[in-house]
């Protein structure tokens, strides 16, 4: 195929959707301890095919080192309605969100299981669109991926989250020591996802988020896998 996804290939609801702006495949699991062992060859093996399909840029695996809701402890999250902090976070880094729905990335995925996604109690994914990415760096570029990960998932309306993060957090967050850069993706149904790029040994502390938004769920990752498509 010579493209990232065939001509005429409209898949429900996406072109609509994701008018434009890059995509990422989120991909969380709460993998059983007795798998562990296995666990980096099947990567090795999976991602490799992954990585084959037109379109896909990078595939890193991260593990989970900390959760809090919204900052504050007496916050409660509303079951289902974002993303639980899980064991283990698979991101797709990927030049269009409507990859993950190409003849190519379905055949792909038919070849082998992924365990994260064999039980739909224990994962969840998501599609979203890139937004807006801090400092101002090019779409058309690779986004740097840190050693850590500080994640937040979000509910509210586009227009507040971008005033959030243009006025409070993302100026907070690039004067901490160690961040490498902020994305945030839209999820759809008012979700929002809000990467933080970290180096070295100090996990920022993440700002509250602003009026209008929430529920919130703050989560931090370490790094346990990354590897980019050839050309990237």
């Amino acid at each position: 195929m010579s493209g990232a996804w065939e001509a005429g290939e409209d898949p429900a609801g996406f072109a609509a959707r994701f008018a434009f702006g890059a995509g990422l495949l989120h991909v969380r699991s709460d993998l059983p301890e007795a798998i562990d062992g296995s666990l980096t060859p099947w990567s090795d093996r999976y991602h490799g095919l992954v990585l084959r399909v037109p379109g896909v840029r990078r595939v890193r695996r991260l593990e989970l080192a900390g959760a809090f809701a919204g900052a504050e402890p007496d916050i409660v999250v509303e079951p289902g309605v974002l993303p639980d902090p899980a064991r283990y976070l698979t991101l797709y880094d990927l030049k269009h969100p409507r990859i993950p729905e190409t003849t190519a990335f379905r055949a792909m995925a038919a070849t082998g299981a992924d365990p994260g996604l064999g039980d739909g109690e224990a994962a969840g994914r998501l599609v979203a669109r890139e937004c807006h990415r801090w400092p101002g760096v090019s779409a058309a570029r690779l986004f740097p991926a840190g050693e850590k990960l500080l994640h937040l998932a979000v509910q509210g309306e586009g227009p507040a989250v971008r005033r959030w993060l243009d006025d409070e957090a993302a100026p907070a967050l690039l004067r901490a020591a160690g961040v490498v850069g902020v994305r945030w993706f839209d999820a759809g149904e008012g979700r929002h996802l809000i990467l933080c790029e970290l180096q070295g040994p100090i996990w920022p502390l993440p700002p509250g988020v602003g009026p209008g938004l929430g529920p919130a769920v703050w989560s931090a990752y370490r790094q346990q896998y990354v590897r980019q498509a050839p050309g990237e």
